[in-house]
């Protein structure tokens, strides 16, 4: 497992505002010196603008940290050149930057570079870098999405349809569905064909594919949530404990209180990957109907503990977040009768 990586001694904090044509930066020195600028988003301009840095009295790449807000594809020009020169990059969340910064007023790009620059300055000893995914990550990525986007488009189409059955002129509906099988055929088609080659590309790796195999042996871990935790995971490389893990899905709860007079339940918070969290709710419905232990947890906790269902849900959620990282932390597949080697010593010493 790959353990995060921990800055070394930084003097230059340079905060990147990105957009689709170009990013604004603005370079943060111990001295107190400012330096703001603007670049075309492309690989000879983020050259450029590198080499414009090193020309700053005393710069030295590792003494320097690039942050910059998570901006979907329009970032990977920047992050896969800056990481080809050996730069020290930060990407984080914008709700993250903002929420850090207390209040915020007024906003343009130019101020959207300083303030990254001193979100880096006044969190660099929680600060983390940016762990590179493997190619094989960011095609099974592209591929994730391009299949949700289908799924939805199929969806779009066929959910109207089917409503419409019974509330309006039966002839109506059914040309209506004539006219739309074509489409939904082809669309299902698509879909099958995306996971087909999918799988094809996790089978033909043999870490992704072990890992796969490893998450698929957990009951209630289909292809396409195992598939989600490998990318949002980054092969378990970016988030490596099922705690850090269950708080990104939004399945850890929070608590509520403030002296005497403030105590609210705890509840889990909206900032959340819901992607991942939808998915492992299916989960949930499928450990309900075929594993024994976790309908037996779930019936215990809802009618003895007399607990809420979501909150009954939540908590098998983050039992099968736990049984996966297990697995792949000790590289097995899930068997419900395991025991640790550290418990068969302790219980070896007893004796």
């Amino acid at each position: 497992m790959m353990r995060e990586k921990k800055l070394a001694p930084v003097k230059y904090f340079i905060g990147i505002d990105v957009s689709k044509a170009t990013f604004n930066y603005c370079v943060k020195s111990g001295s107190g010196k400012v330096v703001n600028g603007k670049a075309a988003n492309n690989s000879e301009s983020i050259r450029e603008f590198f080499s414009g840095l090193k020309q700053i009295p005393g710069f030295k790449t590792g003494f320097a940290v690039f942050g910059m807000e998570t901006t979907g594809i329009y970032g990977n020009i920047l992050i896969g050149t800056l990481s080809k020169l050996k730069a020290k990059i930060v990407v984080e969340p914008a709700l993250r930057i903002k929420n850090s910064l207390g209040l915020i007023k007024g906003k343009n790009d130019k101020l959207d570079a300083a303030r990254i620059a001193r979100y880096l300055v006044k969190n660099l000893s929680e600060l983390r870098l940016w762990v590179p995914r493997r190619k094989i990550i960011d095609q099974l990525s592209s591929l994730s999405t391009l299949r949700e986007r289908m799924v939805k488009v199929r969806t779009i189409i066929q959910t109207p349809l089917d409503e419409d059955n019974g509330f309006i002129d039966q002839a109506v509906s059914e040309e209506n569905l004539r006219l739309c099988s074509p489409s939904v055929s082809k669309v299902v088609q698509l879909i099958k064909e995306v996971d087909e080659r999918i799988k094809q590309i996790w089978s033909s790796d043999e870490q992704t594919c072990r890992m796969m195999k490893i998450m698929l042996s957990v009951v209630g871990i289909g292809e396409v949530t195992a598939l989600e935790m490998l990318i949002q995971t980054n092969e378990f490389k970016s988030i490596s404990t099922a705690r850090t893990f269950a708080s990104y899905c939004g399945i850890a709860p929070f608590e509520h209180d403030s002296g005497t007079s403030v105590k609210k339940p705890a509840r889990v918070s909206k900032m959340a990957n819901n992607r991942v969290k939808s998915l492992l709710h299916n989960g949930v419905r499928t450990c309900l109907a075929n594993d024994h232990e976790i309908k037996a947890y779930y019936k215990r906790r809802v009618v003895v503990d007399k607990k809420k269902k979501s909150s009954a849900i939540n908590a098998i959620k983050f039992k099968l977040i736990c049984r996966v990282f297990a697995c792949i932390r000790g590289n097995r597949l899930y068997d419900r009768h395991y025991v640790p080697k550290k418990a068969i010593r302790e219980i070896s010493t007893e004796k």
